[in-house]
C-alpha cells in the first residue's frame, strides 16, 4: 500500500500553523477521536507541517490508541510527552494521555505552539471543564460534533446552549458543527438542523459514512474513502477562516431553533 495520498482538494488555509482547535461533543461516541484525527490528518496532508493531535479528555481516552501508528521519531520528541507520543499514518504526532490523568490543555497547546505545530485536541464530553476555559477565551476553534441520530443531536443543541452562557453569544459564530454519519443511511432528517444552525455557526460539516472509520484497531488514513477526507478539509477551511477572520461575530443569533 502507497504512504502517499494526495487530497483531492488542499483547504485555503493561509497560516495553517497557527491551527488550535477543540473537537468537543455532548456525548459519549459521538466521533470528536476520529473527528480530531481526521483534522490533523487532512492538515498534515494538505500542509505538510507539523500538526499534533492531543488527548485533552478529562478522563483520559483512545486518541493515542487509535491512531498511533508507529514511534515517533527522536527530532520530534518532546520530553514532557515523549513517553505517549506516536505518529499517525499520515505523519502527525499524536499525544496521549498521561497514565490516565487529565493534562492541562492550556499548557500543551502552548508547548506544542513554541514547536511551531498546529493542534487539534480530542475534548470528548469534557466541554464544562474549566481546563478548557483558557483556550476557549484565547481563541481556539471550538468543533461540536454529533452523531447523526436524534438523542447526540439533542444533546449537542443543549451543549451549544452552555456554551453561550457561558462564553457569550458570540461565540456560537465562532463554532464549527460536524455532523458524523455512522450508519449507511441517516436515520434522521439533517435539513432542518443544517437550515436553522447554518446561518448561526461558522460552518456546518458533515462527515459521510465511512466503514473504515467503524472498523476496529489502529486508522491508517489510506483506507479512509475520499469523501470522508475532503469533510475534514471542509472544516478546515473554516477553521482558517476564523484564524484570518477579523469580523465581529457578536450579531451571531443567542438563540438555537
Amino acid at each position: 500500500m502507497s504512504n502517499v495520498v494526495s487530497l483531492r482538494r488542499v483547504p485555503n488555509m493561509p497560516e495553517p500553523e497557527r491551527v488550535s482547535a477543540l473537537v468537543v461533543a455532548g456525548s459519549g461516541g459521538a466521533a470528536t477521536t476520529t473527528t480530531a484525527y481526521g483534522l490533523a490528518t487532512a492538515l498534515r496532508l494538505g500542509t505538510g507541517l507539523e500538526v499534533s493531535a492531543v488527548d485533552s479528555t478529562s478522563d483520559g481516552g483512545n486518541l493515542l490508541s487509535r491512531t498511533g501508528f508507529e514511534a515517533v521519531d527522536p527530532v520530534r520528541s518532546i520530553r514532557q510527552f515523549e513517553s505517549r507520543m506516536a505518529l499517525t499514518s499520515a505523519g502527525a504526532v499524536v499525544v496521549g494521555s498521561s497514565d490516565g490523568q487529565p493534562s492541562d490543555p492550556a499548557i500543551v497547546d502552548e508547548l506544542l505552539a513554541a514547536r511551531h505545530s498546529a493542534r487539534v485536541h480530542d475534548v470528548g464530553t469534557a466541554l464544562r471543564s474549566t481546563r478548557l476555559a483558557p483556550l476557549i477565551r484565547s481563541g481556539a476553534a471550538l468543533v461540536m460534533v454529533a452523531p447523526a441520530r436524534s438523542e447526540p443531536l439533542s444533546r449537542m443543541r443543549d451543549a451549544l446552549a452552555w456554551v453561550m452562557s457561558a462564553y457569550g453569544p458570540q461565540v456560537l459564530g465562532e463554532a464549527i458543527v460536524v455532523v458524523s454519519h455512522q450508519l449507511p443511511d441517516a436515520p434522521v432528517d439533517l435539513g432542518p438542523i443544517r437550515d436553522a444552525l447554518s446561518p448561526r455557526v461558522a460552518g456546518f460539516v458533515e462527515v459521510p459514512f465511512d466503514p473504515a472509520l467503524a472498523e476496529p484497531g489502529v486508522l491508517d488514513h489510506r483506507r479512509l474513502a475520499p469523501p470522508t477526507i475532503d469533510a475534514w478539509a471542509d472544516a478546515l477551511e473554516v477553521i482558517g477562516g476564523l484564524l484570518s477572520s477579523t469580523d465581529d461575530r457578536s450579531g451571531a443569533g443567542s438563540e438555537l431553533a
